[in-house]
């Protein structure tokens, strides 16, 4: 088929799907999507709650738990140990599928009443790591998130492999680090971005092999730098000693300083290499992968965004998770040996599903919530495969035929992933409120949930932050904070506070979660846009708008200047 252009039934704007799109919709036997791929892309991301906390009741034992769902969700939650055994079966919530009525009013329905984790995570994995969600194999961390094999950390957000860091997001395989985002391979690295194999960097972008650089960008295995101009090792440990790094003030100037030095330096359209044929940004080792972000290892994917490992392959709208995933169709949070997945939230070590929740370990399932080690299963019923593949292909055809129509009218057939309104989360609870910040009445208007703040969490500070980590006592460990950005109260744990000193950090005047959306805020949003290279004149496509004031290279221009 020819490419079409047709209108999001979403935001109303006109968007493109190409022939090869075309294609992939065939192979895997659905009809092309009415939704633009961002709204597409919000749509799952709302439907991702991970690292708003609250504490509740298990509705099992009664214990109180640390939960991703807030105490006035009218919905059973279990303590995680009850929620994998075989106390409860998820069975007993099955029912038979009424043709009179539409798909996801049923499934709803369904999603209501089977319980959910507390948390989402592995969590015989975790050792001394209550407050983490999304994670595996961690051993003393606190507030991480999308986190796997760690140890020693606080504050991080989608990371592998990281040992005494704090306040890092978009990370792997790093030690003692703070307050960056997209570093790889570093050891003693702050305040920084898109450094990989560095150590002891401070407040500097894009390099590569460094040591003992500041305020630095677009440097190649250099050493002993400041604003990019060589010194020698003990002139530049006189320069770096009068910074004051220690005070917040002198920090904040600083910051400043860095900022307009950097506007004056290249950037590359993309972040990436070992590519092929490929678009979008933070993508690496991947062929064939066409607007997408944050990808590793893929192959012949598009639209998909944080599958932070892969591999992945054959895969359309897919965000979050991956490693050995294929085929996967308007998918998130889904993961481990997966494979023709379409329309699914919370999946892992899943064969031929589609639109399920929160299902593991089984294959042959439609309509299920909750469903462990199973096959041949329909809105949680037990069916004979026969029987089961039969029914299936009729509430298909009555899935198109009956649709669901959300409060703002917008129809869902088969192949619509689940309305926002029944999703689990408020917007401002979930991972779309990361990526499209929206207030409470945009949200509303656009056919989200919304939940207000608890008042209890916005009392006034019981002690006061000294602009200097040096005159910083551990009386400060027993105080509350309050955050200026939100005004929402935090804590100082020991460990950070013992990072800070070690390295003269001044205490952060905001609380983790506002800390880590301002590092979100320093990645380009997840959106191509045509632009010239400012040197040779190419046509490009990149993620800085062309209103934006960086000047912008093609690969080859920006690779003749900068390496």
């Amino acid at each position: 088929m020819k490419q079409e252009t047709r209108q999001c039934q979403s935001c109303k704007q006109k968007f493109t799907i190409e022939s090869d799109d075309f294609g992939f919709y065939e192979t895997i036997h659905v009809p092309p999507p009415t939704w633009c791929p961002e709204c597409r892309f919000i749509r799952r991301v709302a439907a991702q709650g991970y690292r708003v906390l609250y504490k509740r009741k298990c509705d099992f034992t009664g214990d109180m738990v640390i939960s991703v769902h807030s105490p006035d969700l009218a919905h059973k939650v279990y303590r995680q140990d009850i929620w994998w055994s075989d106390k409860w079966d998820s069975k007993s919530y099955g029912r038979d599928y009424d043709f009179s009525r539409s798909f996801f009013e049923q499934f709803h329905e369904l999603l209501q009443e089977v319980p959910f984790p507390a948390l989402y995570t592995e969590y015989t994995t975790m050792i001394n790591s209550e407050y983490c969600n999304a994670a595996a194999t961690l051993k003393n961390c606190y507030l991480c998130f999308k986190a796997d094999h760690s140890e020693d950390c606080a504050y991080l957000n989608t990371i592998q492999y990281m040992k005494d860091c704090f306040d890092v997001s978009f990370s792997n395989n790093c030690e003692l680090c703070y307050g960056s985002v997209t570093i790889n391979k570093c050891y003693r690295t702050f305040y920084s971005q898109d450094c990989e194999d560095c150590h002891d960097i401070w407040f500097s972008q894009d390099l590569m092999g460094c040591s003992s650089c500041v305020g630095c960008i677009n440097l190649r295995n250099k050493s002993y730098h400041i604003f990019n101009k060589p010194y020698s090792k003990e002139e530049y440990e006189r320069l770096v000693g009068e910074f004051n790094f220690g005070s917040a003030k002198s920090v904040g100037e600083f910051k400043k300083k860095v900022n307009d030095f950097i506007r004056k330096f290249p950037r590359k359209e993309f972040h990436g290499r070992k590519n092929t044929n490929s678009s979008g940004d933070y993508i690496f080792s991947c062929k064939n992968v066409q607007d997408s972000f944050m990808v590793r290892n893929g192959e012949n994917c598009r639209y998909c965004q944080l599958l932070k490992d892969g591999p992945v392959a054959q895969s359309y709208d897919y965000t979050m998770f991956a490693d050995k995933a294929e085929w996967i169709y308007e998918s998130s949070w889904t993961g481990i040996n997966v494979n023709n997945v379409k329309f699914g939230e919370w999946v892992y070590r899943c064969h031929d599903v589609e639109y399920c929740f929160g299902c593991h370990g089984s294959g042959n399932i439609f309509g299920c919530v909750g469903i462990r080690s199973s096959e041949y299963c329909i809105l949680n019923k037990q069916y004979s495969k026969d029987e089961y593949q039969d029914k299936v292909q009729k509430i298909k055809k009555q899935m198109i035929e009956v649709p669901y129509r959300d409060k703002l009218g917008r129809e869902y057939r088969y192949g619509e992933l689940f309305p926002a309104e029944f999703l689990p989360w408020a917007y401002n609870e979930s991972t779309a409120y990361e990526w499209y910040p929206l207030g409470k009445e945009e949200a509303l208007k656009k056919g989200f949930r919304w939940r207000d703040p608890d008042l209890r969490e916005y009392q006034d500070a019981t002690v006061s932050v000294p602009d200097h980590i040096r005159d910083v006592t551990d009386d400060i460990l027993k105080g509350i904070l309050k955050c200026e950005k939100c005004g929402k109260n935090y804590k100082l744990i020991k460990g950070e506070l013992n990072l800070y000193r070690r390295f003269q950090i001044p205490i952060p005047q905001k609380c983790p979660l506002c800390r880590d959306y301002a590092r979100v805020k320093k990645l380009n949003p997840m959106k191509l846009y045509d632009r010239e290279c400012a040197k040779c004149k190419k046509k490009i496509r990149t993620t800085y708008a062309p209103d934006r004031p960086e000047i912008v290279y093609c690969e080859p221009c920006y690779q003749s200047e900068v390496v």
